[in-house]
């Protein structure tokens, strides 16, 4: 199976991720992992369940300790013009216009790219994965360092390697939410 290699991973400074801005891949180690942003400690992800606005990282934090979730988080650049409070505002507008995680209408990407378009300026239009999306952020020079918790034991050096996986495989877990936590 191919695989989507993260490179240069680095253990995570738990304070450090209280700031800042994060695209966070929780379940990292599973197909699909669940895809959520943090602006300055603050969550936005969209779930089965609904929309998390302005959720508290402190918190998510807590749960991945707690449960030995594998995670990694990408701390990506400030852009120029934009405060932190800007980009808690795009972030919520983006996560607000969907109702839910949903087959055919929205996976837990799809306001995360809403957003990076919006703000990094990186086109949406392709980007169906995670592993669509990272290398238009890498392009747009937007990833600053790559951050890990409990992944100690799936390192290779300082990578990971992410299993590939489909807009099928997305559905799927979406059909049945037991499958993704």
């Amino acid at each position: 199976m191919q695989s989507f290699r993260i490179p240069k991973l680095v253990k995570a400074d738990e304070a450090l991720l209280l700031n800042d801005v994060f695209l966070v891949l929780l379940h990292a180690n599973r197909i699909p992992p669940h895809l959520l942003v943090s602006v300055n400690g603050k969550i936005f992800t969209l779930s089965v369940k609904g929309t998390t606005v302005d959720g508290e990282m402190a918190a998510l934090l807590t749960l991945i300790r707690k449960k030995n979730i594998e995670t990694i988080f990408i701390r990506l650049s400030l852009p120029p013009f934009f405060t932190t409070e800007d980009l808690k505002a795009i972030m919520r507008k983006c996560i607000l216009a969907y109702p839910r995680v949903d087959v055919g209408l929205a996976t837990c990407l799809t306001p995360i790219s809403d957003f990076c378009q919006s703000v990094y300026d990186v086109e949406k239009k392709n980007v169906n994965l995670i592993f669509d999306l990272l290398p238009g952020l890498q392009e747009h020079a937007a990833i600053r360092e790559y951050y890990h918790l409990n992944l100690d034991r799936y390192l290779a050096g300082d990578s990971f390697s992410i299993r590939k996986y489909s807009v099928n495989d997305v559905y799927e877990a979406i059909r049945q939410p037991s499958l993704i936590g």
